[in-house]
């Protein structure tokens, strides 16, 4: 049942993450970094998160990292066995990078919920922030059309039952009791 309440935990996490990314848009003034932005809003100060990456990070630019940290959180989220070192270590490739401090401090205030987070992921102490500043600038590939997002995620996926059958497709979600 603890499984239940730390993939809970993520959840919310997650949902924090994608409010802040929104707050963020909505409030973007200008050239500022995300840390300036905080400063002068007392909204956007109340959120952890953007103290902890990277002072110069601008609201795009963060905007950009944190979806592709966090884009495979739910799918991830729903697996029967948690790939717990692919979930921190997504975050840490995307919002940390160059910035262990930060990481060292995104990890410490999760761990007060989900005591396993960012176990196994060692802190790149070498990364510089000219490395991160690749990871935003790597060309995107072309995104799928709404109708080919299954046929795109997996094409060799095994295929899903129908929902129409008596069948559930999770036989089993960690969070639910056995009833």
């Amino acid at each position: 049942m603890k499984d239940g309440f730390e993939r809970r935990a993520l959840l919310l996490h997650l949902g924090e993450v994608i409010e802040t990314v929104a707050c963020l848009l909505k409030r973007q003034g200008g050239p500022g970094s995300v840390h300036q932005l905080a400063e002068a809003d007392t909204s956007l100060a109340s959120l952890p998160l953007l103290e902890q990456v990277s002072p110069r990070m601008t609201p795009v630019e963060f905007a950009q990292r944190a979806s592709a940290a966090f884009c495979t959180w739910p799918s991830e989220l729903l697996e029967a066995e948690l790939n717990r070192e692919e979930l921190a270590s997504t975050v840490q490739r995307h919002l940390f990078a160059g910035n262990p401090d930060g990481w060292r401090a995104y990890v410490a205030e999760l761990r007060a919920e989900v005591p396993w987070f960012g176990e196994g992921v060692p802190v790149p102490e070498a990364l510089t922030e000219a490395i991160s500043a690749a990871v935003a600038d790597t060309p995107e590939t072309e995104a799928p059309e709404a109708g080919d997002v299954e046929r795109a995620r997996n094409s060799e996926a095994s295929p899903r039952e129908s929902v129409e059958t008596s069948e559930r497709i999770y036989p089993s979600w960690p969070w639910k009791s056995g009833a």
